[in-house]
């Protein structure tokens, strides 16, 4: 066979590109991973990229799980936590130091919000809070593994039982157990709302079967059989709520973004409609309406309430910071808990509504359904 000099010269060429790609290929690679290293060492304090890295491959990292649980007392006397107590969380009993209210934050899915956030919600308790004499401990809890926090922290399938005892201890503890959480740590709120004096969940994960693809990439594992566990540990819990069959006063608020279709899978399942018309399981729930601040349902100290927000984004949290709105409404739903918010702009804001005259119309909400009713809040000063 013979070979044209434009086709020796093609070839030839060809050959040295080959040789450029076998040494520009891996020193990509090499330049890659030495950023990526970089970063995660530069980040390495607060568990951000490891564990996004530890979500992926499922592997354990000692660092984060010493970061299972952040205590931090009002108090800088209390030693509520034992040494070496991150992974395996023992409080002291003996500790006289406690505050009356206790925060239990459940952190969400590292791959979502970027890393493992040791003290998620930490800044709005501090907003919450400002100005007000009542004092608080917290307790910022995060689930290394990411798989809802269903396991312990040995590993094993155990993770709500172990939580739950957990929450339960702390009841016995504190005049005041407030749980908070989103996403998948509002999961987890979910399944020990029963436990506590108010637990506010953020677009819940109540049926992991239900996330796309998307959502399982980006590091949320829980097996098909570990799914039912949350979906009838949630509906045990709401129906007891519900019920009053708690021997203390118990409130749990589901708040869901109404234009996320992800998050309306999830709704769907508690309050029916949807695409495959799914029933509403009324034994769980005492009022599923469109958010407003001033409804009285928001400081209920009893029941399981749903409310539905104008968002497109999972992130509804972080959206109701943005906008101002979340500290209200988390102040809101601790009126409820005995907590005095009694600053000055709250005086002014009580005064208004003292004055003011208001007709309840009860109005359909946007449900498909469209079962129960809403309540438009007119105020005549």
């Amino acid at each position: 066979m013979t070979y044209t000099v434009f086709e020796k010269e093609t070839e030839e060429k060809t050959y040295h590109w080959e040789w450029w790609l076998f040494f520009i290929i891996p020193a990509v690679i090499a330049i890659i991973l030495g950023i990526l290293f970089i970063v995660i060492k530069r980040h390495r304090g607060h568990g951000y990229f490891l564990s996004k890295f530890s979500a992926f491959t499922r592997i354990r990292f000692d660092h984060l799980e010493k970061r299972r649980q952040t205590y931090c007392p009002a108090n800088d006397k209390c030693e509520c936590h034992t040494k070496n107590s991150a992974a395996h969380i023992e409080p002291n009993l003996s500790c006289s130091h406690r505050s009356p209210t206790l925060y239990m934050s459940f952190a969400g899915a590292a791959m979502i919000v970027g890393g493992v956030r040791t003290t998620e919600w930490r800044g709005s308790m501090r907003e919450l809070h400002r100005g007000v004499n009542d004092q608080f401990d917290a307790l910022f809890l995060t689930d290394p593994a990411q798989c809802f926090y269903l396991q312990d922290p040995d590993y094993h399938w155990q993770g709500l039982t172990y939580y739950r005892n957990l929450v339960e201890l702390y009841s016995t503890l504190y005049e005041r157990v407030i749980l908070i959480g989103a996403s998948l740590g509002g999961s987890m709120v979910c399944m020990c709302a029963d436990l506590a004096t108010l637990s506010i969940a953020f677009n819940p994960i109540l049926d992991p079967t239900l996330l796309g693809l998307p959502w399982r990439f980006m590091g949320a594992y829980c097996p098909a059989g570990q799914a039912q566990v949350i979906r009838n540990q949630v509906q045990i819990n709401m129906e007891k709520i519900n019920a009053k069959k708690m021997d203390h006063n118990c409130a749990l608020h589901i708040h869901w973004s109404q234009l996320s279709a992800a998050d309306q899978r999830q709704a769907h399942r508690i309050v029916g409609g949807g695409k495959d018309k799914k029933p509403r399981q009324t034994k769980c729930l005492t009022s599923v309406l469109d958010f407003d601040v001033n409804h009285p349902d928001t400081s209920s100290k009893s029941g399981v309430h749903i409310w539905f927000h104008n968002c497109p984004r999972h992130a509804l949290a972080m959206h109701l910071k943005r906008t101002d709105q979340l500290i209200p409404l988390l102040r809101r739903h601790l009126a409820a808990t005995s907590i005095s918010f009694n600053t000055i702009s709250n005086q002014l804001e009580a005064k208004q509504r003292k004055n003011s005259y208001i007709v309840n119309i009860p109005l359909s909400t946007k449900l498909e359904d469209n079962q129960d009713k809403d309540i438009i809040r007119i105020e005549l000063s």
